[in-house]
């Protein structure tokens, strides 16, 4: 009960801090706040309906509003934003309007005769303000997140269905399974080397006595070595998947089935050798160089 007090308290704060962002203009901070209370407690309606109200498609706004009346069909202020939205979107629009919306000023009443410019006086030079690429200070661009609505150059640009996206907003968009940290990637190469030199060394005495079948063999259990891999790692990891997770565990792989190797090495001459460690790696079976390549293979498909 003490943990979920915590959680609730928690969440209220990021969203009252996203509310607070949200009055001030900060879309980009407002977002990060609700995302991060949604991701604490995804039945949260206020914050669905804060992340309605700070990205800038009408779509995605629609979006989260249907899903706050999933979860309370009787909120009218989601239910009156949809209706706005709704309209926004009949009318042919696309995006809401970035940024802090400045009150329309009057336009500024014409010069007293007496006070204007002899008509030789230079004219006042018109200045604009350089828009330049908030990751590259030292590029003056033209283009905007459609998300944050800061300025990126094209380098930083990252096509979306919405339209183009700075990195961080393209990143904190991706689905939370594809947000690999640090951590999570080394827990992921600890368990596949773990795993690389039990399999392997299971393999090796199997594949090692059965001659030529034991291609066949190798064929068939390399895929479930695999299978078996991402389901081990799945447990530790929460589901992560990406191109980070598929690199760490076919290095993972490879690291626990040289391991494997060395340990032998040790075993059979007493001393660790580099070139022991090569003679046993080109006298081992092929079907274990098979069994150990499907494995990975079908691993690294699995966690794409």
């Amino acid at each position: 009960m003490t943990d979920m007090t915590e959680i609730t308290d928690d969440v209220t704060a990021l969203i009252a801090e996203g509310n607070a962002a949200l009055i001030a203009g900060d879309t980009y901070t407002a977002r990060q706040r609700f995302r991060a209370a949604l991701e604490r407690d995804p039945r949260r309606v206020d914050a669905l309906i804060g992340m309605a109200g700070s990205v800038r498609p009408y779509r995605e706004k629609r979006e989260h509003l249907l899903r706050a009346l999933e979860i309370d069909p009787d909120n009218e202020r989601a239910r009156a934003v949809l209706e706005h939205v709704e309209a926004r979107l009949a009318a042919g629009e696309v995006l809401a309007p970035g940024g802090v919306q400045a009150p329309e000023q009057q336009p500024a009443p014409a010069p007293e005769p007496s006070a204007a410019l002899p008509p030789d006086a230079p004219a006042a030079p018109a200045t604009l303000a350089a828009q330049v690429c908030y990751l590259h200070p030292d590029r003056e661009t033209g283009l905007r997140c459609t998300s944050c609505d800061r300025p990126i150059c094209a380098d930083c640009v990252r096509p979306a269905a919405v339209g183009q996206l700075c990195p961080e907003c393209a990143r904190a968009r991706r689905p939370v399974n594809y947000q690999v940290s640090a951590v999570e990637s080394a827990i992921a190469g600890a368990t596949t080397m773990v795993y690389s030199i039990l399999v392997s060394t299971f393999a090796f005495l199997i594949l090692g006595n059965i001659g030529f079948f034991g291609l066949l063999v190798a064929f068939l259990l390399g895929p479930v070595a695999g299978d078996l891999l991402v389901r081990l790692t799945d447990r530790f990891t929460r589901g992560k998947r990406g191109q980070l997770m598929q690199l760490t565990v076919g290095i993972g792989y490879v690291a626990g089935f040289l391991f494997m190797l060395s340990g032998l090495a040790v075993v059979l001459t007493g001393a660790l050798s580099l070139g022991v460690v090569g003679a046993l790696f080109f006298s081992m079976p092929l079907g274990l160089h098979l069994f150990n390549v499907v494995a990975i293979v079908a691993a690294v498909v699995r966690l794409r």
